[in-house]
């Protein structure tokens, strides 16, 4: 079974009411890049958060504190970029149906980083740029859960001695018209199964668990 291994703790998302205390908006106040990432979890937790349900509430908050973590606060965020690498660093670390959760909610996802993000009052305000479409995504999610795939293996030195054409070749496994066919991925990655057990606290673990349901 793949490992949960050292995925977020849960505590962070505990803060945010603390952080919105902290973080209450004064008009032209001008925040730190220290102060960066809470900013915008404070923002998605009383704007988007409350439009999602369910476990999709944790799965995108939990992908937004990633995303923070590999953009940094700017002055420039190259999207697509920035997402390959976001999912990249997440790899193994989460069942399939996460993907599954991001993709399906990247519609309103994507707006609220093109609405949100240039907003941050930073003394140098942050540009997006190379933005990532729903279509955009879905291909890089393919492509990751082709590599997840090696990485599943135990041995994820197997990637660096991929040949595109093998890659390739392992993302036509999965898709269907050039579109992710979940039935596939469901078929490449049940049988793999994946341990929660090693979640870092029990909040983590019942989020992988609520995923791994789906």
């Amino acid at each position: 079974m793949v490992k949960q291994g050292r995925f977020a703790k849960s505590s962070k998302l505990k803060q945010i009411k603390q952080i919105r205390r902290r973080l209450h908006h004064q008009p032209g106040r001008v925040i730190g890049p220290e102060q960066f990432q809470n900013f915008v979890l404070v923002r998605y937790d009383l704007t988007l958060k409350k439009k999602y349900r369910h476990s999709d509430k944790e799965t995108m908050q939990r992908f937004l504190i990633e995303l923070l973590g590999v953009a940094g606060a700017g002055p420039t965020w190259p999207m697509a970029t920035l997402v390959t690498k976001t999912f990249s660093q997440i790899g193994i670390r989460v069942p399939y149906q996460f993907y599954r959760q991001v993709l399906k909610n990247w519609e309103s996802f994507n707006h609220f980083l093109e609405r949100e993000i240039p907003a941050v009052p930073l003394e140098e305000r942050i540009s997006l740029i190379d933005l990532a479409s729903t279509a955009d995504v879905e291909q890089i999610i393919l492509r990751q859960l082709a590599a997840n795939t090696l990485l599943s293996t135990g041995n994820p030195q197997l990637i660096k001695l991929m040949r595109p054409a093998q890659l390739d070749s392992l993302v036509a496994n999965l898709s269907s018209d050039q579109a992710i066919d979940w039935q596939k991925v469901k078929a490449v990655f049940e049988p793999i199964g994946f341990d929660t057990t090693t979640a870092p606290d029990s909040a983590t673990q019942q989020w992988l668990n609520e995923l791994k349901e789906l």
